[in-house]
């Protein structure tokens, strides 16, 4: 395939189709514009996750005036991106418009109304939290977690809810419950009587037109993948249930129901009905004094045929300090646990590097709660076998594992978790809820954690700028290039030279990070905030003081990093990590920062980079800055654009015969006007890169020997057209103070940089592009391989097809631009002639070693 074909094919995959030419200087000035947008959005973003840190304070009006100068930001950097790609993004402003209602629902407490009135667990995503409330919203999560076996099933959400009040015309009383819970001085016998009022009226309620079959079609889709005879599980799934508030055993469920639609049905007018429960509203008055309208879900589950069920909680709540953990079970279903009907076994577990169990107290057993084997479901106490009263409900095996599993969801969660677990009777672990553990630690005859922590070794304090507070513990692992990501251990601290989005890949599975160079504003910054992964980022020297496994603990609140397990931190965190206090306005600011920040669009290179993929503001801000970067790429190498006669060759003392055209600032205002000294360049992303080009032993001026062979299939298969026009044959630097877009062509192969660098980070970028050569495909290809390899050591994210090279990078500050852009122009001299040498697959390997050890020398002994 031709390389137009080929660029013309990648341009198209990432919504670029050439256009009319404009002046450069207009289209640079546009793009700027861009960025200026982009950085104002990204900030009021930013901002909101340093107000949700705790060390602010903020009203209602504050939640209100951000939302809407982060929506107006938005629009202005959507109609940026238009005015520089000539309306090539007009369906930008239609994917954003539901994410703007979305937002705006928060802010009006009515998002738990819009979307589905039934929806299966497995395509519950984000936005969805709202309908089908905080237990559902974590089961979706563990469902998706390859280390979790979870029940399947769907979630009859908030919106059916509201449809059986507006259909029963229970509205006008639903309104005035809701306006007394949030009075101070409410009427009790006026809450009481509308409360009595609305349970029996929902109790009653009919469904709106049409649900039955819908659930009908649901219950069917369940049976096809269950064994038969299978009941269902319905649990409420509340807004706040299960997320800051446990509302444990405040609403009702119900237990081997038939999967028939009419009794589904008539169990979650139960679970609804329960909303308005007298326990219920007394726990909401309580960890709500101020009101909050709330709605309710129900999960409707595959029921487990349980052998044993029981609770763990991932930290002792009675020992935080200890790092244990503590379970209790019973034979049968877990309902007779939870609501202490039957005696428990008791279970504690080390939470060292390898779990054990400490104690065991086994109860004699002599009911258990199990089917009743009835055709119409139901359950019932029934005394226990005699072989079992006196044995432990988990053998060591599956005790094993289901600590093993609080391990991993306390550090997927990012917090001390409270653990509801099922084995069924072939001894498979399943997980029905996990929600946070509340720990209270009393202060009083403890001295100071100040005091605690003076025996511990500092390896960095006060140091480097925190992107997400918190604290986390383990075994430090670096990571180098993206590809080591693949064997990043749970648990464990990720340290980086740098940021990267990438790390999201991981960040369920990190306890902290920590980078060398970092900035609160970048992609992975926002990323942190969203997971909850304590980080710190511009930490000096880090990677030469930690050691690969050594363990150590991040304090990303004081910026502090201790040498060890600092069991005293890690204890302050758990009885810290959740505010009952917690202002309405928190949590309303959280909701929509989960909203706006989560980042979908991780690598621009990936085929679901396009304006359908963004699913939130910051997918939105990546799409529009990613498209400006192309935009200019693409500009920079049509001829038709570059302004003629401005064109100045650069005396250099390499062959490498660059023509510059300066768009502003890029060339020193007394520099000849032809044969450009190095001394005279004064764009900083340019002169980085020839700065690299020149290094000693970098650029080879001899000539390669080519064979026949391999020169005839080059001049067969490499496009004459590639670059047409006025230059020809040269080779173009469009530059100004902080850009380059360099259009290269060597012999048969060509290269394209574009860099923007100054000092917000978030602006900087770099793109990449080679392709070609003088071989065979194989040689070509093998070269690509090495280009790739290196890069990727850079921190590169990198896209291969063939002898087609495409890098990015982004978010780097200026020093480190210019560190990875003089690299570059080393990569581009060392490389250049190089296909020749690639005769084999080791060939590869040993240049790229020889790369990264600085040995450029290693193509002239060839």
């Amino acid at each position: 395939m031709a390389l137009r074909d080929l660029l013309k094919g990648f341009s198209a995959q990432h919504w670029f189709t050439p256009k009319s030419c404009r002046p450069l200087p207009l289209v640079f000035s546009q793009f700027r514009e861009v960025l200026k947008a982009n950085n104002q959005a990204l900030e009021i973003i930013a901002d909101i996750g340093e107000k949700l840190s705790g060390e602010y304070l903020f009203d209602l009006r504050y939640v209100e005036s951000t939302v809407e100068e982060m929506i107006t930001a938005m629009r202005r950097a959507i109609d940026a991106i238009n005015i520089l790609t000539q309306n090539r993004c007009a369906v930008l402003p239609g994917v954003f418009a539901p994410m703007e209602t979305r937002v705006r629902a928060i802010l009006n407490k009515r998002d738990d109304r819009d979307g589905p009135p039934l929806l299966w667990l497995s395509e519950v995503e984000t936005r969805h939290w709202p309908l089908v409330g905080g237990k559902a919203a974590h089961l979706s999560e563990l469902l998706h977690n390859p280390k979790v076996r979870v029940p399947e099933g769907f979630v009859i959400t908030a919106r059916l809810f509201h449809d059986l009040i507006d259909l029963n015309g229970l509205r006008p009383e639903f309104d005035r419950f809701e306006q007394l819970l949030s009075g101070h001085h409410a009427d009790e016998e006026d809450l009481g009587g509308v409360r009595r009022l609305l349970r029996e009226k929902v109790l009653h309620a009919e469904p709106p037109s049409g649900f039955l079959d819908t659930l009908a079609k649901s219950l069917e889709r369940l049976a096809a993948g269950s064994e038969p005879p299978f009941f269902l599980a319905i649990r409420s799934s509340a807004q706040e249930e299960d997320m800051d508030f446990s509302f444990a055993g405040q609403f009702h469920s119900e237990l081997q129901v038939l999967p028939r639609a009419e009794a589904v049905y008539r169990a979650y007018l139960k679970v609804a009905a329960s909303l308005f429960d007298d326990k219920a509203i007394r726990y909401r008055r309580q960890v709500f004094p101020e009101g909050s309208p709330m709605s309710i879900a129900a999960c409707c589950q595959r029921m487990i045929p349980a052998h044993a069920s029981g609770i763990i909680y991932s930290v002792d709540p009675m020992a935080p300090g200890s790092q244990s953990m503590v379970a209790v079970g019973a034979l049968g279903q877990g309902q007779a646990v939870v609501e202490g009907q039957v005696p428990t076994d008791f279970f504690r577990f080390s939470k060292g590097e390898v779990v054990q169990i400490l104690e065991q107290v086994i109860a004699t057993k002599h009911e258990a709660l199990l089917p009743t084997g009835n055709t119409d479901g139901g359950l019932a106490m029934q005394a226990v076998p005699d072989g079992q009263i006196k044995s432990p409900c988990l053998d060591e095996r599956l005790l094993l594992e289901l600590a093993g599993i609080a391990i991993h969801l306390e550090t997927f969660f990012k917090r001390p978790q409270d653990i509801e677990w099922t084995v069924d009777t072939q001894g498979v672990l399943y997980i029905l809820q996990s929600r946070p553990l509340l720990i209270t630690e009393s202060a009083q005859g403890t001295p100071r954690l100040s005091e605690k922590l003076e025996g511990y070794e500092l390896v960095a304090a006060d140091v480097g700028r925190v992107a997400q507070q918190g604290i986390g513990a383990g075994p430090a692992f670096w990571v180098e290039t993206l590809a080591d990501l693949k064997s990043f251990p749970e648990g464990a601290v990720l340290i980086s030279h740098r940021d990267s989005s990438q790390f999201v890949q991981v960040m369920h599975r990190a306890a902290a990070i920590v980078t060398e160079v970092g900035t609160p504003a970048s992609h992975m910054a926002t990323l942190c905030r969203e997971l909850r992964v304590p980080c710190l980022v511009g930490v000096p020297g880090i990677l030469a003081k930690v050691a690969p496994g050594e363990e150590i603990t991040v304090d990303a609140e004081d910026r502090r990093i201790y040498r060890g397990r600092v069991v005293e931190l890690l204890t302050y965190q758990a009885s810290t990590s959740m505010d009952l206090h917690m202002a309405p306005e928190f949590r309303m600011l959280r909701r929509i920062l989960r909203e706006v920040s989560r980042l979908n669009l991780v690598d621009p290179l990936m085929q679901e980079f396009r304006p359908e993929g963004c699913k939130t503001f910051h997918d939105v801000l990546r799409f529009i800055h990613e498209t400006a970067v192309l935009e200019l790429v693409e500009l920079g190498r049509d001829d038709r654009c570059l302004p003629g006669g401005l064109a100045r060759r650069l005396d250099l003392p390499i062959q490498a015969g660059i023509l510059a055209i300066d768009i502003g600032g890029g060339i020193a205002p007394d520099a000849p006007r032809d044969q450009i000294p190095f001394s005279a360049i004064r764009s900083i992303p340019f002169k980085a890169i020839l700065q690299g080009m020149l290094f000693p032993g970098a650029w080879h001026q001899e000539t390669m020997p080519v064979s026949f062979k391999d020169m005839m299939h080059s001049m067969m298969t490499t496009p004459q057209d590639t670059l047409s026009g006025q230059y020809t044959g040269h080779n173009i630097a469009i530059i100004s103070e902080t850009y380059v877009n360099l259009c290269f062509r060597f012999g048969y192969h060509f290269n394209i940089v574009d860099a923007f660098c100054h000092d917000v980070e978030r602006d900087n970028h770099i793109y990449f592009r080679f392709l070609g050569g003088a071989t065979d495909i194989a040689k070509r290809s093998r070269r690509a391989t090495l280009i790739a390899t290196i890069l990727e050591a850079f921190d590169f994210s990198v896209q291969t097809k063939g002898d087609l090279v495409i890098a990015r990078t982004s978010n780097l500050s200026q020093p480190e631009m210019e560190r990875t852009l003089d690299i570059l122009g080393r990569l581009i001299g060392f490389t250049r002639q190089l296909d020749v040498q690639m005769t084999d697959d080791q060939a590869v390997a040993r240049y790229a070693e020889a790369f990264l050890m600085g040995d450029y020398g290693i193509v002239a002994d060839k």
